[in-house]
């Protein structure tokens, strides 16, 4: 049996959690690139806020613009905001896949417990995607690293996002389900070539993904199937809903089961 004394203790536990960490950055390059990016070429303009010094200056400018468009939608959806993303904006998309581990869309956000970043290539220049993308960092901050990534499902995650981005519905919640109904039957032929949700549950599922590369018809299918379900759901329920599942969650309740409850409790009401 191996005895160490307190001292070679501590040094063999610092250094294996070196070695962890290394390991997490070398296994994971986006963050490690993240965590670099006043290194890469890029500047910072605002508190929290990395452009590529390729960037002009109107499109810094509208870039903290729809920023602080986007910061108001967070705070009117949930009542106040506690996500502190960095925000990292590409000039073009051979930035952008340095950042991000999906290399489609306009923008992607990565948690991590020792931070999080959302990063915006030059389609991502709106406050639509930025709220998006805002949304998804609120849900990994009241919940925690550990919890966003394991209690979630990827359904509810994206259907959330999109409630504060209006590229799919209208803006206004008393229509938004109607909305995405109306979009969900075109882009599924009627429902015909919907996913379940138990499709979407995870990353891969809901994305479609196959040797690294998304399907754009699996995806388009995917958020209009979550932003229908998530748009009824809290259609019942309402902000108090929206904030009981996430504390439940936080208190270790299961998602599903939580899910239903809360749906059940505000169905009298109506």
């Amino acid at each position: 049996m191996i005895r160490w004394s307190g001292k070679q203790l501590i040094i063999n536990i610092l250094l294996f959690s070196i070695f962890l960490l290394a390991a997490y950055y070398l296994w994971f390059p986006p963050i490690w690139a993240c965590q670099t990016v006043r290194f890469r070429g890029f500047s910072k303009i605002a508190p929290s806020v990395y452009v590529s010094d390729q960037t002009s200056k109107p499109r810094q400018d509208s870039l903290l613009q729809f920023i602080n468009q986007a910061h108001k939608r967070i705070r009117s959806f949930w009542g106040a905001q506690s996500g502190e993303a960095t925000i990292i904006f590409c000039s073009n998309r051979e930035e952008y896949q340095k950042f991000c581990l999906l290399y489609e869309g306009a923008g992607c956000s990565l948690g991590t417990p020792t931070g999080s970043w959302i990063i915006l290539n030059p389609d991502g220049l709106n406050v639509d995607v930025i709220a998006h993308e805002m949304c998804h960092d609120e849900l990994f901050a009241r919940l925690g690293w550990m919890k966003a990534k394991s209690s979630l499902p990827q359904w509810f995650d994206e259907g959330m996002a999109l409630m504060v981005d209006y590229r799919y519905s209208d803006p206004d919640p008393s229509r938004r389900y109607i909305g995405y109904v109306q979009e969900w039957d075109i882009l599924t032929n009627h429902g015909k070539t919907a996913p379940h949700l138990q499709d979407i549950v995870t990353l891969n599922g809901f994305f479609g993904t196959q040797r690294g590369q998304a399907d754009p018809t699996r995806t388009a299918q995917s958020y209009v199937t979550s932003g229908k379900e998530v748009s009824r759901w809290l259609g019942l329920v309402g902000q108090d809903g929206l904030l009981r599942i996430i504390q439940q969650v936080r208190d270790g309740y299961e998602f599903d089961d939580a899910y239903r409850e809360i749906e059940q409790y505000h169905r009298p009401k109506l």
